[in-house]
């Protein structure tokens, strides 16, 4: 009975620790969910011009790595004014607020 319990318990843990080791990290301070943020970037037709996976646009730049390369604070600047980092980007503001800026934030951010 005793071993039942700590397998048991053993398989909680294991499946605990590859939850967490499994979702990719935001940035301290940062909220935001993943999934949404996937969502919001389909329905805002980011992939038009941007890639990930190979799949996407071609305009803008791949967006593959974009969490491994830019923090929060610098992608909410950014999308919210694109022209403010280069006055020729062609980039529209993304129209965004609050939570919802937050999770296509966090789902950027996950990209690796």
């Amino acid at each position: 009975m005793h071993r039942m319990i700590i397998r048991t318990a053993l398989s909680s843990i294991v499946v605990a620790v590859a939850v967490v080791v499994a979702a990719p990290p935001l940035a301290a301070g940062q909220s935001g969910n993943i999934a949404n943020g996937q969502k919001l970037y389909t329905a805002q037709k980011c992939s038009l011009c941007h890639k990930i996976a190979g799949k996407g646009g071609a305009m803008g730049p791949d967006l593959g790595k974009v969490g491994a390369t830019r923090d929060a604070t610098w992608l909410k600047g950014y999308l919210t004014n694109p022209k403010s980092l280069d006055p020729k980007n062609k980039m529209p503001p993304v129209k965004l607020k609050g939570a919802e800026m937050d999770d296509l934030i966090a789902y950027l951010l996950s990209l690796k």
